[in-house]
């Protein structure tokens, strides 16, 4: 059974996220502001007052630089009260906080009881500034792409598990960036929706990516090699992790999983496929079919060996895209289901742009001083 929550508890509550989420997003304007400006810096912080209603923040922390002459967006200028109650609800929206629970926030702020319709249309974007977004450019060159999917529960005609395609790219100077998700249907991951979701990317631009890093569905492979002919391909060693511990018995797993360690994380190429001729010697008779599967599928398991060891451990598996999806899921779980398409799409495309705003801000290391300096012309077989 839900919490029933009394009036000071939700305000309480709502003080709360709302403080945290403007602060954060405070901080962000601020480092934006300072590589605009690199002759100043940052001078700590100014407590202010701000009302939303009957919601009063007392001790907002607010960014200030040596030049004072920072301005947040998000907060009205000389005044210590605002009415866009809109902007407010998408904020929250955003941060995960359910229909439910926003409309008993905005009933004991506001006194109006509101339609979970009501505050959807309050928080949502039009659909042409998702579609916009979704078919946006893309750069022609990628170092990396992941290909994942995750499920969760949408209604249709009746309530199902459905998968959301998502491709992440990192950038050849080590900026991630969500190239786009889909709704693929109740079907399950299927290869031929990802070979029209690589069409897609190749329409909106995409010409060279340099590595595709994938869950090994049977079919993804010989369907990126289709749009990709000169791109290698990597299959998640975690996933293959993972398929082993579900095939062996629970007594030998821990035993396995070292085994198995010790070829994913060898210093070389060799080494590992030392390791897993050990793995083979000890296993074949006992576990005859996982044997098999790591043999048949070692050259796509050990691909990432084929790059500088700086960026090794971000291509070996698709962690890049687990932990996005892990976001995304701790922001969608308050729904429990998702609405229609339409309304998915809407939600899926507050959760992503802001998720993509956050990860194009962070380079990963290594990847700017092996590929913008050293990667060759991405149409011709290379070696690094």
């Amino acid at each position: 059974m839900e919490k029933k929550f009394d009036s000071k508890e939700i305000i309480s509550l709502m003080k709360g996220i709302v403080k945290k989420a403007l602060e954060e997003m405070m901080i962000e304007e601020r480092e934006e502001y300072l590589k605009k400006n690199p002759e100043t810096k940052g001078n700590g912080y100014y407590e202010r007052e701000l009302v939303c209603g009957l919601l009063g923040i007392g001790d907002l922390k607010v960014p200030r630089t040596r030049d004072g002459n920072f301005r947040s967006v998000l907060l009205p200028y000389r005044r210590k009260y605002t009415e866009d109650v809109g902007d407010v609800i998408k904020a929250l929206f955003i941060a995960g906080v359910s229909q439910r629970k926003l409309a008993q926030v905005l009933e004991v702020l506001y006194g109006a009881k509101l339609s979970a319709s009501t505050i959807s249309r309050m928080a949502e974007v039009g659909s042409e500034e998702v579609e916009k977004w979704k078919n946006r450019p893309l750069e022609e060159r990628y170092a990396v792409i992941f290909l994942d999917a995750t499920y969760f529960s949408l209604r249709r005609a009746k309530i199902t598990k459905e998968p959301i395609y998502v491709a992440l790219g990192v950038r050849e100077d080590g900026r991630r960036e969500v190239l786009g998700w889909w709704l693929g249907g109740s079907e399950g991951e299927s290869a031929r929706i990802w070979d029209d979701i690589l069409q897609e990317l190749k329409d909106r631009g995409v010409k060279y990516v340099r590595l595709f890093v994938t869950d090994g569905l049977k079919g993804l492979k010989e369907a990126i090699l289709r749009h990709f002919p000169t791109s290698k391909y990597q299959r998640c060693v975690l996933h293959a992790v993972r398929y082993t511990s579900t095939r062996v018995r629970v007594s030998d797993r821990a035993k396995i999983s070292f085994m198995l360690k010790r070829i994913y994380r060898a210093e070389s190429k060799e080494r590992a496929k030392e390791a897993f001729k050990e793995f083979k010697i000890k296993y074949q008779r006992i576990y005859p079919r996982v044997v098999k599967f790591w043999e048949e599928n070692l050259n796509d398991l050990l691909r990432f060996f084929e790059f500088p060891v700086e960026i090794r451990r971000f291509i070996y598996t698709t962690n890049q895209l687990e932990r996005l999806f892990k976001e995304v899921k701790r922001r969608l779980k308050v729904m429990e289901i998702l609405p229609d398409e339409e309304n998915t799409e809407k939600i899926l495309f507050l959760i992503f742009f802001e998720l993509n705003e956050k990860i194009l801000k962070r380079k990963l290391p290594g990847f700017e001083s092996i590929f913008l300096n050293d990667f060759q012309n991405p149409a011709q077989e290379v070696i690094i």
